[in-house]
């Protein structure tokens, strides 16, 4: 385990409020902060400079980990972008949120019951290989794009202990080059391979590649040994199209993982180190700020920002509460 990990993946919505009532209401999770404030432009590469946003962040079955973030530019707004909340299909650059519950019949009966859901995959049963690649999990799982298209993986193990409450175990990616990514996280990030495995997919639950495809699934971890992990996921055979250089900026309908090191400035130096292979991916370097916890103290900030090999964008922060 190491000092850096995913405190939560926060995704840009059209309206916050309804987005919090769906995970809320419909989806079985709890609010734990909800705040509107200015943000600087420097950090984020979206919106403009001094931009009034509102945040939302819901937890699961933890509170300190594996959280998700929900942000919306109130003021001035971000431009609509309808094709991500209408989209069937993923593919290079975007996320899927997998998650456990532990009662799959009334979550399905909830989301059946959401005119902001969209189910792409009722109750389905399948297995995948263990971490040692000895066993199998039983799982059933359904999967349904939210409000804005984000996608979302929910299992139930079915010959395994399963958690108490609705939980984020990981957020996956989906990759160009999983050996170029693992590289990535391991040597710049700090984080360990917990997962390596290849396996076919079959098509229903996941809306990516085609069906039977290989893929290969690596789960990265940071400092818990079971939640907060980081997936990712390279369609093998076939392979999935190349959208080729990715956007320096995020927009509705994406994603951004917000993350904690011990030290943003080593990971900075290991980046600008790297030369041409990742210092060119750095947006902001190490910047210093303050902002209200949701408790209301003072928590102080160096803050960093970056894009993976893929396009995925960072908030890296060392935080420290002063008051």
């Amino acid at each position: 385990m190491t000092d850096t990990h995913l405190k939560r993946t926060t995704i840009l919505v059209n309206d916050c409020a309804r987005s919090i009532a769906f995970y809320r209401d419909f989806v079985g999770m709890t609010e734990y902060y909800n705040q509107t404030m200015s943000v600087g432009g420097k950090i984020i590469p979206a919106g403009e400079p001094g931009a009034e946003v509102h945040l939302g962040i819901m937890e699961g079955n933890r509170s300190d980990v594996a959280k998700l973030g929900i942000l919306e530019w109130t003021g001035p707004r971000l431009p609509e972008n309808p094709g991500y909340a209408e989209r069937t299909r993923l593919g290079i650059g975007d996320v899927v949120f997998v998650c456990e519950t532990p009662d799959m019949d009334p979550l399905i009966k909830r989301l059946e019951a959401s005119p902001d859901c969209r189910l792409h995959c009722p109750p389905h049963d399948w297995t995948v290989p263990t971490p040692d690649g000895k066993g199998e999990i039983e799982m059933t799982t359904l999967s349904f794009f939210d409000p804005d298209g984000l996608f979302f993986e929910v299992n139930h193990k079915r010959n395994a202990p399963n958690i108490d409450a609705f939980g984020i175990k990981r957020t996956t990616l989906i990759v160009r080059d999983i050996q170029a990514s693992i590289e990535f996280y391991t040597s710049l990030m700090g984080m360990t391979v917990w997962y390596d495995q290849e396996m076919s997919v079959g098509g229903e639950v996941l809306p990516a590649g085609e069906p039977g495809a290989r893929v290969r699934v690596a789960i990265m971890q940071g400092n818990d040994p079971e939640v907060g992990m980081l997936g990712l996921m390279q369609f093998l055979d076939p392979a999935v199209a190349d959208p080729g250089a990715y956007p320096r900026s995020i927009g509705i309908g994406t994603a951004m993982f917000v993350a904690s090191a011990e030290n943003v400035n080593d990971i900075n130096r290991r980046m600008i180190e790297a030369g041409d292979t990742y210092a060119h991916t750095i947006h902001c370097p190490p910047d210093h700020d303050e902002v209200p916890g949701a408790d209301g103290k003072t928590i102080e900030l160096t803050t960093m920002s970056f894009f993976d090999p893929d396009g995925y964008f960072y908030e890296l922060n060392t935080r420290k509460e002063v008051g």
